[in-house]
């Protein structure tokens, strides 16, 4: 019996509890039975950006902003097209503080943020008007380099009821969100996926030839470009493989591995045979041009003192290539990486002295000529006798 009455006891504890967080939760997030209630004139539904960085880093203010426009009306299902009330163009902005060492760095999971959709601003003079109105929300084309943009449409259905279906007051109305793909029967999850990637570009030294000195330094003066006005986080230095340093061309300010470098500005590379120098975080549409400095072209060539200077190398399904009549080589990033090889191959030859080879035909032109000589001589004393 006393057992009994512990077990009615905790019951209804937990019972008021519930009771309790049920008030708490209709009181504060206003929203009971998934019905959306106003709060200071406004009545909120949320969606959601991802951002997932593949590859680089992606640049450290992002903002990406959506559509609402009039969906198709459903007259089977009573379903409006909605009105959109101008000024209704909801975004969002990823932020990275650097001061805190933030960024948007490839990681094993998305970045995340959220963004509110007022529906009785969008509503606009229908939100107080019971009915149906269909909406659909789209991604507007971010135009930062390296970034994907999500080209879901989401569907989107806001029923405009009253509260107290019971008895309708006039003055107090509720909103239901019901999201979809692009097949009705399919529920959205109210989510925007965006991807980032960038590319790598690097840059080699081989030398050849009998008197290639494979001791010789090579500078090499590298300059990348992005689009005007756009948002970039800056190209990475990596690994200075075989590389005796990398400096800005016109400063001579020394560049490290790791360090982000500014789009626009000239670095010089300095590299031996076998050097290696990449540059990474490139985003598809960012140009560049390489060029060995001091070379020049000759005939159909390209040379540099007494090296003949050729290049090889990707960028995609295309093979790398000097441009057309110059020493440069230029190129836009693309879906891949790009790997930019220089070889120089000495075309001097060794002072070999005499060519022992010949010698026995040396000789016998040597005899030959001392036989002429003797005759001569000889003919020269009988005409004098």
């Amino acid at each position: 019996m006393k057992l009994k009455k512990i077990f009615a006891g905790v019951l209804a504890a937990a019972m008021m509890l519930t009771v309790g967080a049920t008030a708490a939760f209709a009181e504060g997030g206003e929203t009971t039975d998934k019905m959306i209630k106003p709060v200071n004139g406004k009545a909120i539904v949320t969606l959601t950006k991802n951002l997932t960085v593949e590859s680089g880093t992606a640049p450290n203010s992002m903002k990406f902003d959506f559509t609402i426009a009039p969906d198709d009306a459903n007259e089977a299902k009573h379903i409006e097209a909605g009105v959109v009330n101008n000024g209704v163009a909801p975004s969002v902005t990823f932020t990275a503080d650097e001061s805190k060492k933030e960024s948007y760095s490839a990681r094993g999971e998305a970045y995340s943020k959220t963004f509110d959709i007022d529906l009785i601003a969008l509503l606009g003079n229908k939100y107080n008007q019971v009915g149906k109105y269909a909406y659909k929300i789209t991604e507007v084309e971010p135009n930062i380099p390296g970034i994907t943009k999500d080209n879901k449409v989401i569907h989107m259905v806001v029923s405009v009821v009253n509260q107290n279906a019971e008895n309708p007051d006039g003055t107090n109305f509720g909103y239901y969100v019901a999201l979809y793909s692009d097949n009705e029967p399919t529920k959205s999850d109210g989510v925007f996926n965006n991807t980032y990637n960038a590319q790598q570009l690097t840059v080699t030294k081989k030398v050849k030839g009998g008197l290639g000195d494979l001791n010789e330094k090579f500078d090499f003066e590298v300059t990348f470009r992005g689009t005007d006005g756009a948002s970039y986080k800056g190209l990475v230095a990596g690994a200075l493989t075989g590389v005796e340093s990398v400096k800005e061309t016109i400063s001579g300010k020394a560049v490290a591995a790791g360090d982000f470098l500014t789009y626009g500005t000239s670095y010089t590379v300095t590299m031996k045979h076998n050097g290696t120098m990449s540059f990474s975080n490139l985003p598809a549409g960012v140009t560049y041009t390489v060029k060995e400095v001091g070379s020049t072209v000759s005939g159909t060539g390209v040379v540099k003192n007494q090296y003949t200077v050729t290049v090889a190398g990707q960028n995609g399904t295309n093979a790398v290539a000097f441009d057309a009549g110059k020493e440069t080589v230029s190129g836009t990033i693309a879906a891949s990486a790009v790997t930019v090889n220089f070889t120089n191959e000495h075309k001097g030859e060794p002072d070999m002295g005499v060519v022992l080879d010949n010698a026995p035909y040396i000789a016998m032109l040597a005899i030959v000529a001392i036989g002429g000589v003797a005759l001569m001589l000889n003919k020269r004393r009988r005409d004098e006798e």
